[in-house]
Protein backbone atom coordinates (compact mmCIF):
# COMPACT_ATOMS: atom_id res chain seq x y z
CA UNK A 1 0.00 0.00 0.00
CA UNK A 2 1.33 3.39 -0.93
CA UNK A 3 1.24 6.31 1.50
CA UNK A 4 -1.55 7.75 -0.60
CA UNK A 5 -3.56 4.77 -1.72
CA UNK A 6 -6.80 4.78 -3.61
CA UNK A 7 -8.60 3.76 -0.42
CA UNK A 8 -6.99 6.15 2.01
CA UNK A 9 -5.49 9.31 0.47
CA UNK A 10 -3.41 11.28 2.94
CA UNK A 11 -3.26 14.63 1.16
CA UNK A 12 -6.43 15.90 2.93
CA UNK A 13 -4.60 15.38 6.23
CA UNK A 14 -1.65 17.35 4.86
CA UNK A 15 -3.97 20.22 3.91
CA UNK A 16 -5.28 20.15 7.47
CA UNK A 17 -1.79 20.38 8.97
CA UNK A 18 -0.98 23.14 6.46
CA UNK A 19 -3.95 25.18 7.71
CA UNK A 20 -2.91 24.64 11.32
CA UNK A 21 0.73 25.44 10.63
CA UNK A 22 -0.26 28.57 8.75
CA UNK A 23 -2.40 29.77 11.65
CA UNK A 24 0.70 29.94 13.84
CA UNK A 25 3.40 30.79 11.29
CA UNK A 26 1.50 33.67 9.71
CA UNK A 27 1.75 35.74 12.89
CA UNK A 28 5.40 36.58 12.16
CA UNK A 29 4.37 38.31 8.94
CA UNK A 30 1.25 39.91 10.43
CA UNK A 31 2.90 41.50 13.48
CA UNK A 32 2.77 45.13 12.25
CA UNK A 33 -0.78 45.02 10.89
CA UNK A 34 -2.11 43.20 13.96
CA UNK A 35 -0.41 45.66 16.31
CA UNK A 36 -2.00 48.62 14.52
CA UNK A 37 -5.45 47.05 14.23
CA UNK A 38 -5.59 45.86 17.85
CA UNK A 39 -3.88 49.01 19.16
CA UNK A 40 -1.16 47.12 21.05
CA UNK A 41 2.61 46.83 20.81
CA UNK A 42 4.57 44.27 18.85
CA UNK A 43 5.51 42.47 22.07
CA UNK A 44 1.85 41.94 22.94
CA UNK A 45 1.17 40.47 19.50
CA UNK A 46 4.20 38.22 19.95
CA UNK A 47 2.68 36.94 23.17
CA UNK A 48 -0.13 35.43 21.12
CA UNK A 49 2.42 32.89 19.87
CA UNK A 50 3.38 32.01 23.45
CA UNK A 51 -0.29 31.67 24.42
CA UNK A 52 -0.89 29.32 21.50
CA UNK A 53 2.17 27.19 22.35
CA UNK A 54 1.33 26.84 26.05
CA UNK A 55 -2.33 25.98 25.42
CA UNK A 56 -1.33 23.50 22.71
CA UNK A 57 1.17 21.84 25.07
CA UNK A 58 -1.64 21.20 27.56
CA UNK A 59 -4.44 20.50 25.09
CA UNK A 60 -2.73 17.91 22.85
CA UNK A 61 -2.19 15.23 25.53
CA UNK A 62 -5.46 16.13 27.28
CA UNK A 63 -7.52 15.63 24.13
CA UNK A 64 -5.73 12.35 23.41
CA UNK A 65 -6.28 11.12 26.97
CA UNK A 66 -9.91 12.10 27.43
CA UNK A 67 -10.99 11.74 23.81
CA UNK A 68 -9.70 8.21 23.26
CA UNK A 69 -13.23 6.81 22.94
CA UNK A 70 -14.04 9.14 20.03
CA UNK A 71 -13.33 7.56 16.62
CA UNK A 72 -10.20 9.16 15.15
CA UNK A 73 -11.87 10.26 11.95
CA UNK A 74 -14.68 11.99 13.84
CA UNK A 75 -12.19 13.62 16.22
CA UNK A 76 -10.20 14.99 13.28
CA UNK A 77 -13.30 16.38 11.60
CA UNK A 78 -14.54 18.06 14.79
CA UNK A 79 -11.08 19.44 15.62
CA UNK A 80 -10.39 20.81 12.14
CA UNK A 81 -13.84 22.39 11.92
CA UNK A 82 -13.34 23.96 15.35
CA UNK A 83 -9.95 25.30 14.23
CA UNK A 84 -11.56 26.86 11.17
CA UNK A 85 -14.24 28.52 13.31
CA UNK A 86 -11.61 29.77 15.79
CA UNK A 87 -9.66 31.28 12.88
CA UNK A 88 -12.76 33.06 11.63
CA UNK A 89 -13.39 34.24 15.20
CA UNK A 90 -9.86 35.68 15.16
CA UNK A 91 -10.92 37.75 12.16
CA UNK A 92 -13.89 39.14 14.11
CA UNK A 93 -12.18 40.10 17.39
CA UNK A 94 -12.54 43.67 18.56
CA UNK A 95 -9.97 43.62 21.37
CA UNK A 96 -6.62 42.10 22.31
CA UNK A 97 -8.18 39.95 25.05
CA UNK A 98 -10.61 38.49 22.52
CA UNK A 99 -7.66 37.68 20.26
CA UNK A 100 -5.99 35.80 23.14
CA UNK A 101 -9.14 33.72 23.64
CA UNK A 102 -9.45 33.00 19.90
CA UNK A 103 -5.85 31.82 19.63
CA UNK A 104 -6.29 29.68 22.75
CA UNK A 105 -9.35 27.98 21.25
CA UNK A 106 -7.46 27.41 18.00
CA UNK A 107 -4.66 25.75 19.98
CA UNK A 108 -7.10 23.35 21.66
CA UNK A 109 -8.54 22.40 18.26
CA UNK A 110 -5.07 21.94 16.75
CA UNK A 111 -4.14 19.70 19.68
CA UNK A 112 -6.98 17.40 18.69
CA UNK A 113 -6.11 17.23 15.00
CA UNK A 114 -2.36 16.96 14.42
CA UNK A 115 -1.57 14.00 16.75
CA UNK A 116 -4.71 12.17 15.59
CA UNK A 117 -3.84 12.67 11.92
CA UNK A 118 -0.31 11.40 12.56
CA UNK A 119 -1.53 8.18 14.17
CA UNK A 120 -4.23 7.59 11.56
CA UNK A 121 -1.75 8.05 8.72
CA UNK A 122 0.72 5.62 10.30
CA UNK A 123 -2.00 2.97 10.55
CA UNK A 124 -3.40 3.57 7.07
CA UNK A 125 -0.34 2.06 5.39
CA UNK A 126 1.80 -1.02 5.75
CA UNK A 127 4.60 -0.73 8.36
CA UNK A 128 7.41 -0.48 5.81
CA UNK A 129 5.82 2.72 4.43
CA UNK A 130 5.00 4.32 7.77
CA UNK A 131 7.79 6.90 7.59
CA UNK A 132 6.58 8.19 4.24
CA UNK A 133 3.00 8.36 5.46
CA UNK A 134 4.01 10.47 8.47
CA UNK A 135 6.15 12.65 6.20
CA UNK A 136 3.13 13.22 3.94
CA UNK A 137 1.04 14.51 6.84
CA UNK A 138 3.85 16.69 8.15
CA UNK A 139 4.47 18.00 4.66
CA UNK A 140 1.66 20.43 5.39
CA UNK A 141 3.56 21.82 8.36
CA UNK A 142 6.84 22.11 6.45
CA UNK A 143 5.11 23.90 3.58
CA UNK A 144 3.44 26.27 6.05
CA UNK A 145 6.85 27.01 7.58
CA UNK A 146 8.00 28.20 4.14
CA UNK A 147 5.03 30.25 2.95
CA UNK A 148 3.03 31.35 6.02
CA UNK A 149 5.21 34.24 7.19
CA UNK A 150 5.84 35.63 3.66
CA UNK A 151 2.10 35.40 2.90
CA UNK A 152 1.36 37.28 6.11
CA UNK A 153 3.93 39.95 5.30
CA UNK A 154 2.53 40.32 1.77
CA UNK A 155 -1.20 40.27 2.50
CA UNK A 156 -1.19 41.91 5.93
CA UNK A 157 -0.60 45.47 4.68
CA UNK A 158 -2.83 44.93 1.66
CA UNK A 159 -5.97 43.31 3.12
CA UNK A 160 -5.34 43.24 6.87
CA UNK A 161 -4.84 40.33 9.26
CA UNK A 162 -8.58 39.63 9.47
CA UNK A 163 -8.88 38.61 5.82
CA UNK A 164 -5.82 36.38 6.20
CA UNK A 165 -7.37 34.51 9.11
CA UNK A 166 -10.63 34.12 7.19
CA UNK A 167 -8.59 32.44 4.46
CA UNK A 168 -6.97 30.12 6.98
CA UNK A 169 -10.37 29.24 8.42
CA UNK A 170 -11.77 28.46 4.97
CA UNK A 171 -8.74 26.27 4.21
CA UNK A 172 -9.30 24.30 7.42
CA UNK A 173 -12.98 23.75 6.66
CA UNK A 174 -12.19 22.66 3.09
CA UNK A 175 -9.67 20.18 4.48
CA UNK A 176 -12.35 18.83 6.83
CA UNK A 177 -14.72 18.38 3.88
CA UNK A 178 -12.00 16.55 1.93
CA UNK A 179 -11.34 14.25 4.90
CA UNK A 180 -15.07 13.53 5.27
CA UNK A 181 -15.38 12.63 1.59
CA UNK A 182 -12.08 10.91 0.84
CA UNK A 183 -10.46 9.49 3.97
CA UNK A 184 -11.76 6.00 4.71
CA UNK A 185 -13.71 5.23 7.85
CA UNK A 186 -11.85 3.16 10.47
CA UNK A 187 -13.33 -0.07 9.08
CA UNK A 188 -11.65 0.70 5.76
CA UNK A 189 -8.19 1.04 7.30
CA UNK A 190 -5.74 -1.81 7.85
CA UNK A 191 -6.60 -3.71 10.98
CA UNK A 192 -4.67 -2.94 14.14
CA UNK A 193 -4.40 -5.59 16.81
CA UNK A 194 -2.74 -5.86 20.17
CA UNK A 195 0.01 -8.39 20.30
CA UNK A 196 -0.68 -10.37 23.47
CA UNK A 197 2.88 -11.34 24.38
CA UNK A 198 4.38 -7.87 23.94
CA UNK A 199 1.53 -5.43 24.40
CA UNK A 200 2.56 -3.72 21.19
CA UNK A 201 0.69 -3.10 17.97
CA UNK A 202 0.72 -5.38 14.99
CA UNK A 203 -0.48 -3.87 11.76
CA UNK A 204 -2.37 -6.48 9.77
CA UNK A 205 -3.31 -6.69 6.14
CA UNK A 206 -6.74 -8.19 5.56
CA UNK A 207 -6.59 -11.20 3.23
CA UNK A 208 -9.80 -13.09 2.42
CA UNK A 209 -11.37 -12.23 5.73
CA UNK A 210 -8.26 -13.16 7.74
CA UNK A 211 -5.64 -10.88 9.22
CA UNK A 212 -1.95 -11.57 8.70
CA UNK A 213 0.30 -9.60 11.06
CA UNK A 214 3.14 -7.71 9.42
CA UNK A 215 6.09 -6.19 11.25
CA UNK A 216 8.12 -3.42 9.66
CA UNK A 217 11.84 -2.88 10.39
CA UNK A 218 11.17 -0.58 13.32
CA UNK A 219 8.49 -2.90 14.74
CA UNK A 220 11.06 -5.70 14.78
CA UNK A 221 13.54 -3.52 16.65
CA UNK A 222 11.13 -1.93 19.13
CA UNK A 223 9.30 -5.22 19.69
CA UNK A 224 12.58 -6.51 21.08
CA UNK A 225 12.89 -3.44 23.29
CA UNK A 226 9.38 -3.95 24.69
CA UNK A 227 9.59 -7.65 25.42
CA UNK A 228 12.12 -7.94 28.30
CA UNK A 229 10.57 -5.37 30.63
CA UNK A 230 6.97 -5.22 29.46
CA UNK A 231 5.10 -1.95 29.59
CA UNK A 232 7.47 -0.23 32.04
CA UNK A 233 10.44 -0.82 29.77
CA UNK A 234 8.49 0.40 26.76
CA UNK A 235 7.57 3.68 28.42
CA UNK A 236 11.14 4.11 29.58
CA UNK A 237 12.29 4.09 25.95
CA UNK A 238 9.41 6.36 24.97
CA UNK A 239 10.61 8.83 27.61
CA UNK A 240 14.12 8.75 26.08
CA UNK A 241 12.75 9.54 22.60
CA UNK A 242 10.58 12.32 24.03
CA UNK A 243 13.74 13.74 25.62
CA UNK A 244 15.37 13.63 22.17
CA UNK A 245 12.42 15.57 20.76
CA UNK A 246 12.53 18.22 23.48
CA UNK A 247 16.29 18.80 23.38
CA UNK A 248 16.30 18.94 19.57
CA UNK A 249 13.54 21.54 19.60
CA UNK A 250 15.26 23.51 22.35
CA UNK A 251 18.49 23.56 20.36
CA UNK A 252 16.73 24.63 17.16
CA UNK A 253 14.78 27.50 18.71
CA UNK A 254 17.85 29.04 20.31
CA UNK A 255 18.70 30.08 16.75
CA UNK A 256 15.34 30.02 14.99
CA UNK A 257 13.67 32.54 17.32
CA UNK A 258 16.47 35.06 16.90
CA UNK A 259 17.50 34.26 13.33
CA UNK A 260 17.01 37.87 12.19
CA UNK A 261 19.38 39.55 14.70
CA UNK A 262 21.84 36.64 14.45
CA UNK A 263 22.08 36.88 10.66
CA UNK A 264 22.37 40.65 10.91
CA UNK A 265 25.34 40.31 13.28
CA UNK A 266 27.08 37.54 11.34
CA UNK A 267 26.38 38.41 7.71
CA UNK A 268 24.77 41.84 7.77
CA UNK A 269 21.66 40.21 6.29
CA UNK A 270 18.46 42.25 6.22
CA UNK A 271 15.47 42.79 3.97
CA UNK A 272 15.44 40.60 0.84
CA UNK A 273 18.74 38.96 1.79
CA UNK A 274 17.36 37.89 5.16
CA UNK A 275 14.18 36.62 3.52
CA UNK A 276 16.22 34.62 1.00
CA UNK A 277 18.21 32.90 3.73
CA UNK A 278 15.07 32.00 5.66
CA UNK A 279 13.38 30.72 2.50
CA UNK A 280 16.44 28.51 1.84
CA UNK A 281 15.87 26.98 5.27
CA UNK A 282 12.19 26.35 4.56
CA UNK A 283 12.61 24.92 1.06
CA UNK A 284 15.37 22.60 2.23
CA UNK A 285 13.10 21.56 5.09
CA UNK A 286 10.36 20.52 2.65
CA UNK A 287 12.85 18.29 0.80
CA UNK A 288 14.32 16.98 4.06
CA UNK A 289 10.89 15.99 5.35
CA UNK A 290 10.28 13.79 2.29
CA UNK A 291 13.78 12.31 2.22
CA UNK A 292 13.75 11.60 5.96
CA UNK A 293 10.51 9.63 5.65
CA UNK A 294 11.84 7.51 2.79
CA UNK A 295 15.20 6.83 4.45
CA UNK A 296 13.43 5.95 7.70
CA UNK A 297 11.44 3.25 5.91
CA UNK A 298 14.56 1.87 4.26
CA UNK A 299 17.23 2.02 6.97
CA UNK A 300 15.28 2.28 10.23
CA UNK A 301 14.05 5.29 12.13
CA UNK A 302 16.71 5.47 14.86
CA UNK A 303 19.68 5.42 12.46
CA UNK A 304 18.18 8.11 10.22
CA UNK A 305 17.19 10.21 13.22
CA UNK A 306 20.72 10.08 14.61
CA UNK A 307 22.27 11.03 11.27
CA UNK A 308 19.82 13.92 10.77
CA UNK A 309 20.39 15.31 14.27
CA UNK A 310 24.15 15.01 13.84
CA UNK A 311 23.97 16.95 10.58
CA UNK A 312 21.78 19.62 12.17
CA UNK A 313 24.09 19.94 15.16
CA UNK A 314 27.22 20.27 13.03
CA UNK A 315 25.63 22.89 10.78
CA UNK A 316 24.55 24.96 13.77
CA UNK A 317 27.95 24.60 15.43
CA UNK A 318 29.79 26.00 12.40
CA UNK A 319 27.29 28.81 11.79
CA UNK A 320 29.38 31.40 13.63
CA UNK A 321 32.40 30.69 11.42
CA UNK A 322 30.74 29.79 8.10
CA UNK A 323 27.96 32.37 8.23
CA UNK A 324 30.11 35.45 7.80
CA UNK A 325 28.47 36.30 4.49
CA UNK A 326 25.05 35.80 2.92
CA UNK A 327 26.10 32.86 0.76
CA UNK A 328 27.70 30.98 3.64
CA UNK A 329 24.80 31.71 5.98
CA UNK A 330 22.29 30.60 3.35
CA UNK A 331 24.16 27.33 2.80
CA UNK A 332 24.33 26.60 6.53
CA UNK A 333 20.64 27.40 7.01
CA UNK A 334 19.75 25.15 4.06
CA UNK A 335 21.72 22.21 5.49
CA UNK A 336 20.23 22.84 8.91
CA UNK A 337 16.69 23.02 7.51
CA UNK A 338 17.15 19.81 5.53
CA UNK A 339 18.52 17.87 8.50
CA UNK A 340 16.11 19.31 11.07
CA UNK A 341 13.02 18.37 9.09
CA UNK A 342 14.52 15.05 7.97
CA UNK A 343 14.56 14.12 11.67
CA UNK A 344 10.83 14.66 12.09
CA UNK A 345 9.40 11.57 10.39
CA UNK A 346 11.82 9.03 11.94
CA UNK A 347 11.25 10.54 15.38
CA UNK A 348 7.48 10.22 15.02
CA UNK A 349 7.89 6.69 13.65
CA UNK A 350 10.00 5.66 16.64
CA UNK A 351 7.35 6.93 19.03
CA UNK A 352 4.54 5.23 17.12
CA UNK A 353 6.26 1.85 17.07
CA UNK A 354 7.31 2.00 20.73
CA UNK A 355 4.05 3.21 22.23
CA UNK A 356 1.69 0.45 21.11
CA UNK A 357 -1.97 1.11 21.84
CA UNK A 358 -1.02 4.38 23.56
CA UNK A 359 0.26 5.84 20.27
CA UNK A 360 -2.10 8.79 20.15
CA UNK A 361 -1.37 9.83 23.74
CA UNK A 362 2.38 9.56 23.16
CA UNK A 363 2.27 11.53 19.91
CA UNK A 364 0.26 14.17 21.75
CA UNK A 365 2.85 14.21 24.54
CA UNK A 366 5.49 14.74 21.88
CA UNK A 367 3.57 17.78 20.67
CA UNK A 368 3.58 19.04 24.25
CA UNK A 369 7.33 18.57 24.76
CA UNK A 370 7.96 20.30 21.42
CA UNK A 371 6.02 23.30 22.71
CA UNK A 372 8.03 23.23 25.94
CA UNK A 373 11.28 22.91 23.99
CA UNK A 374 10.24 25.89 21.89
CA UNK A 375 9.68 27.99 24.99
CA UNK A 376 12.93 26.86 26.62
CA UNK A 377 15.01 27.43 23.49
CA UNK A 378 13.52 30.88 22.98
CA UNK A 379 14.25 31.72 26.60
CA UNK A 380 17.88 30.61 26.41
CA UNK A 381 18.35 32.49 23.15
CA UNK A 382 16.81 35.60 24.69
CA UNK A 383 19.24 35.48 27.59
CA UNK A 384 22.17 35.25 25.18
CA UNK A 385 20.88 38.13 23.04
CA UNK A 386 20.23 40.30 26.10
CA UNK A 387 23.76 39.52 27.28
CA UNK A 388 25.29 40.76 24.04
CA UNK A 389 26.25 37.25 22.91
CA UNK A 390 24.09 37.02 19.79
CA UNK A 391 26.97 35.72 17.67
CA UNK A 392 27.28 32.69 19.98
CA UNK A 393 23.73 31.44 19.38
CA UNK A 394 24.83 28.86 16.82
CA UNK A 395 27.51 27.40 19.07
CA UNK A 396 25.11 27.08 22.00
CA UNK A 397 22.50 25.51 19.75
CA UNK A 398 24.99 22.99 18.36
CA UNK A 399 26.10 22.08 21.87
CA UNK A 400 22.49 21.47 22.92
CA UNK A 401 21.94 19.33 19.83
CA UNK A 402 24.72 16.96 20.92
CA UNK A 403 22.48 15.92 23.82
CA UNK A 404 19.82 14.81 21.32
CA UNK A 405 22.44 12.87 19.34
CA UNK A 406 23.73 11.15 22.49
CA UNK A 407 20.22 10.14 23.56
CA UNK A 408 19.52 8.76 20.08
CA UNK A 409 22.69 6.68 20.26
CA UNK A 410 21.39 5.25 23.54
CA UNK A 411 18.22 4.17 21.72
CA UNK A 412 20.21 2.58 18.87
CA UNK A 413 22.40 0.64 21.31
CA UNK A 414 19.33 -0.43 23.25
CA UNK A 415 17.64 -1.68 20.08
CA UNK A 416 20.74 -3.59 19.07
CA UNK A 417 21.18 -5.29 22.44
CA UNK A 418 17.48 -6.12 22.74
CA UNK A 419 17.47 -7.61 19.25
CA UNK A 420 20.47 -9.79 20.06
CA UNK A 421 18.82 -10.96 23.29
CA UNK A 422 15.65 -11.76 21.36
CA UNK A 423 17.72 -13.97 19.00
CA UNK A 424 19.35 -15.70 21.93
CA UNK A 425 22.75 -14.17 21.20
CA UNK A 426 24.57 -13.37 24.41
CA UNK A 427 28.16 -13.14 25.46
CA UNK A 428 29.65 -16.44 26.52
CA UNK A 429 31.07 -16.47 30.03
CA UNK A 430 34.82 -16.66 30.18
CA UNK A 431 36.16 -20.06 31.27
CA UNK A 432 37.40 -20.25 34.83
CA UNK A 433 41.16 -19.92 35.20
CA UNK A 434 43.05 -23.04 36.15
CA UNK A 435 46.20 -23.49 38.07
CA UNK A 436 45.92 -20.13 39.72
CA UNK A 437 46.21 -18.41 36.36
Amino acid sequence: MRPESAGTPLWPLAIGTFAIGSGGGVVAGLLPSMAVDLDVGLAEVGLLVAVYSVVYAVAAPAVALFGHRIPRRRLMLCSLTAFGLASVAMALVDSYSAAVVARGLAAVAAGGFTPTATVLASQAVSPERRGRAVATVFGGLTTASVVAAPIGALLGPAVGFRAVYVGIGVTAVLAAVAIALLVARPSGLPMVQRDAPTGGLLTGVAVSGATTPVLGPDERRTDALRRPGGGTAAFGWVAVVLAVSMTETLAAFIVQTYAAPLLDVLAGAAGPTLSGILVSYGLAGVVGNVVGGRLSDRFGAAIVLCAALLGAGLSLAVLTWAGGNAVGAGAVFAVWGFCAWAANSPLQTLLLTMSGRFAQVVVALNSAVIALGTAAGSGIGGLLVDGGRTAELGAWSGAAMTVSVALTVVVIVGQRRATLRGRGITRRPRPACRGGR
